[in-house]
Order: structure tokens, then sequence, then C-alpha cells
């Protein structure tokens, strides 16, 4: 299970993919596609399925990290908290 911690930044994360405009539609579905396989992936319980999403994050946060910034920014720190967590 995830942490409060992941959560609070899976939460932020959802707030500024909010407030992306109309016209950065395929953008925000980028990024609810991450917060979604995050999701997913931290409600397994199976170890082995954790440890693929740092890599994942690591590939998809090239993709959006000079037009987001501020979302690149948390998902920094998600990679940092999964890592805390042995992840």
């Amino acid at each position: 299970m995830p942490t409060q911690r992941l959560q609070e930044l899976l939460s932020k994360l959802q707030e500024e993919v909010d407030q992306l405009g109309d016209s950065s539609q395929k953008e925000r579905e980028r990024l609810e596609s991450l917060i979604s396989e995050i999701q997913t992936t931290l409600d397994q319980d199976d170890a082995d399925q954790h440890a693929p999403l740092l890599d994942s994050l690591r590939n998809k946060l090239g993709e959006f990290e000079s037009d987001h910034p501020t979302a690149s920014g948390i998902v920094r720190r998600l990679m940092q908290a999964l890592g805390d967590m042995g992840i």
C-alpha cells in the first residue's frame, strides 16, 4: 500500500494536471496515464511489480520535463519516496 507521502505527491501531481488548460489535452492525458500507472503499481501486493516502476518513471519524466517543470519535480519526489521505501 502506498504511504501517506506517496498519496500526497500523487494528489499534487493530479492538481498540476487539473491546472493544465484545454490546449494541453495531450499532455494532460500523458500525465493522467502516469498517475494511473503509479497508483495501479502501488496497489499491487507483489513487490516484484514495483521495481519496474522507477524505470518507467525515469523514461516518462523526459517526455514532459521541459514543458512541465513543476510536474517533473513532483515526479522526482515520487521517485525519491519510492526509493526510500526500497522500491
